[in-house]
């Protein structure tokens, strides 16, 4: 039973959309979400704040940088070009200032993908 409370309470992290645990590509085919770093904060689809430890993925907005893909729930890819992103970030210097901008794009980064 308690591990079925367990299994519950991380697909209801997944689903709500915490922080992530992200792996940076070497290309943009390797990659689940290619992400570009707008210029204005307005610009953005989601306000990112990088964290250091896994006990900080506690909201939307935080990503901690994972050395191995294996270690990563989702795999991005930094694009050139604003138009070849399928989501725009921008970065910010604390937890509190994480947040989505654009709610539509939100199911970019639910963790129930297939790894590539």
């Amino acid at each position: 039973m308690s591990r079925f409370v367990i299994i519950v309470l991380l697909s209801l992290t997944v689903t709500f959309g915490f922080g992530q645990k992200i792996y940076q590509g070497n290309s943009a085919n390797e990659a689940q979400i290619k992400v570009f770093a707008v210029d204005e904060p307005n610009d953005a689809d989601l306000w990112v704040c990088f964290v250091w430890e896994e006990e900080e993925l506690t909201r939307t907005g935080l990503w901690m940088d994972m050395r191995f893909p294996k270690d990563a729930d989702i795999i991005i890819f930094f694009v050139d070009e604003e138009k070849e992103a399928d989501l725009k970030i921008w970065l910010v210097d604390t937890v509190e200032e994480s947040k989505w901008l654009n709610e539509k794009k939100k199911s970019l980064l639910t963790l129930n993908k297939t790894k590539k």
